[in-house]
């Protein structure tokens, strides 16, 4: 077996499983202001537009977050980080219930995300440095426990809810477990080097003006579409099935959680056959199936069996992107810089993430649910595939399957 073929890091099986378990509770997180979502409106007397962007926002923790943890990462270490990053978007998460209107929720929904971004960046530079044969595989993985946190997630907090019988305890339960978590990961990882000799180094401008290349910014500019389409649908998607179709809270998660369902098979095995048939064709086709069933799933007619077949088609095309466009940077950057690669990546992804929920909202009282999908979805997408298309035109090592 060739060297970038062998992982370059031991991790304990022990310390991989608590990385993982945290990170269902990362994706648990970013999903229950969204999930309660109508709740928390009636609570706060929120209108919809405000309800959305708060739904999204903590996005934009993540993209301030994300190039400094690139580099707090090949500073610090992945355990440090992985640690630090949980406890950080606990802590966020924990805060929520006991804000006082819009403007402190808006701050603890950012430091969340600053959290989530410092999580993301090390768990998905550590995966990717593993192998270079397998990458898309390996980040593959951490997409595919997004996707399943997705899936489990609306049904877990519908479950806390209903036993409940209110909005905020599901917050407390997740940021409790969370700090639990990264106790647990320091423990685990205390004497353990998974952080590669490769990515430290010097910290400078110039590692950054290395990886802000034309072709490293065409891969960010499709990953900046994903973040709308992904984020823009996971905050609001549940609020248009109980408001526009009139669903109820069990029905609209159990429709929803397809979606997650979708994801997981848009991770590690979305990210296998990318680096079997080549990550650049794989993307095109990724972005024009987004372009289409990103629209499909709010114009079809309100059959719950029929919208969640779409929600899972669609979970799986925009999860793979995901996978894929972290790995096509990573194939594109030098290995010492993946740490600030995978960082530069995450930053214009949340970014959009952000603002998405606050875009659709506009889209939806401009052209109506079905119109406003079609500005979000299917035009950005399509402009993906054209980026797409240019680098698949332009070459690359990158743009064929390794051997």
């Amino acid at each position: 077996m060739s060297d970038d073929q062998t992982p370059r890091f031991s991790l304990p099986a022990v310390g991989l499983i608590l990385t993982s378990i945290v990170y269902l509770i990362y994706a648990w997180d970013r999903l229950v202001f969204a999930i309660e979502l109508v709740e928390i409106r009636k609570a706060y007397n929120f209108e919809l537009l405000s309800a959305g962007f708060l739904a999204t926002v903590f996005t934009l923790g993540i993209a301030l977050a994300a190039i400094p943890a690139g580099f707090y990462v090949m500073r610090f270490g992945t355990r440090n980080s992985l640690v630090l990053g949980a406890i950080v978007f606990s802590l966020g998460t924990g805060y929520t219930p006991l804000g006082f209107g819009f403007g402190d929720l808006t701050v603890a929904r950012i430091v969340s995300g600053i959290g989530e971004g410092l999580y993301n960046v090390a768990l998905f530079s550590f995966l990717g440095g593993l192998s270079a044969r397998y990458r898309g595989t390996l980040t593959g993985l951490a997409a595919s426990l997004f996707g399943i946190g997705i899936f489990s997630g609306p049904l877990v907090v519908a479950q806390i809810l209903t036993l409940t019988g209110r909005w905020e305890p599901a917050f407390y339960w997740l940021a409790g477990a969370g700090i639990v978590g990264a106790i647990l990961i320091g423990i685990a990882l205390r004497r353990q080097n998974i952080q590669s000799d490769k990515t430290t180094g010097p910290i400078t401008i110039e590692r950054l003006r290395r990886v802000l290349v034309p072709k490293n910014v065409a891969v960010a500019s499709v990953m900046a579409i994903n973040g709308l389409g992904l984020y823009s649908f996971l905050g609001l998607y549940e609020t248009f099935l109980r408001t526009a179709n009139h669903m109820d809270l069990a029905t609209a998660s159990a429709v929803f959680s397809l979606f997650g369902i979708g994801n997981i098979f848009g991770g590690a095995p979305a990210g296998y056959i990318a680096d079997c048939i080549g990550r650049k064709l794989y993307l095109l086709l990724a972005v024009i199936g987004s372009a289409i069933f990103g629209a499909a799933v709010f114009l079809v007619s309100p059959t719950p069996w029929l919208i969640a077949t779409l929600c899972f088609v669609f979970g799986f095309a925009v999860n793979s992107i995901y996978t894929n466009c972290y790995a096509l940077i990573q194939d594109q950057v030098e290995e010492q810089d993946i740490p600030l690669g995978t960082g530069v990546l995450a930053t214009i992804f949340f970014l959009l993430g952000s603002v998405s929920g606050y875009v659709l909202v506009q889209a939806r009282d401009m052209f109506g649910w079905g119109g406003g999908s079609v500005a979000v979805y299917t035009i950005p997408y399509l402009v993906g595939a054209v980026i797409m298309l240019s680098l698949m035109v332009s070459g690359g090592a990158a743009a064929q399957p390794h051997k």
